[in-house]
């Protein structure tokens, strides 16, 4: 089987799968209407993805607000996890001269 076989193997259907082992093995079906099918299956799986990007394309601020939100709650929890870290290594923000 050709490379497209492989692409198949990921992305498209049992059915098609058979069909596709079954044609082109017997050269059943041509190598157009196999790749057709692997670029029907790449598109019925992207349409989901490209609907929801036009949604952000609509309104770009909305991707700003969601990445914002996250940098707030990444900062807390980095900010809880550095002081855990601080606190077991007995290390503090506050300066200390150097012992001499």
């Amino acid at each position: 089987m050709c490379p497209v076989g492989d692409l198949h193997k990921i992305f498209s259907s049992q059915e098609t799968m058979a069909k596709v082992n079954e044609g082109c093995r017997s050269a059943g079906i041509g190598c157009i209407e196999c790749k057709g099918w692997a670029a029907d299956a790449l598109v019925q799986l992207l349409n989901p993805v490209q609907e929801r990007r036009r949604k952000f394309e609509e309104n770009p601020k909305l991707a700003w607000d969601i990445l914002e939100a996250g940098t707030v709650r990444a900062r807390k929890t980095a900010g809880e996890t550095m002081a855990d870290v601080r606190a077991s290594m007995g290390m503090s923000l506050e300066y200390e001269p150097p012992r001499g």
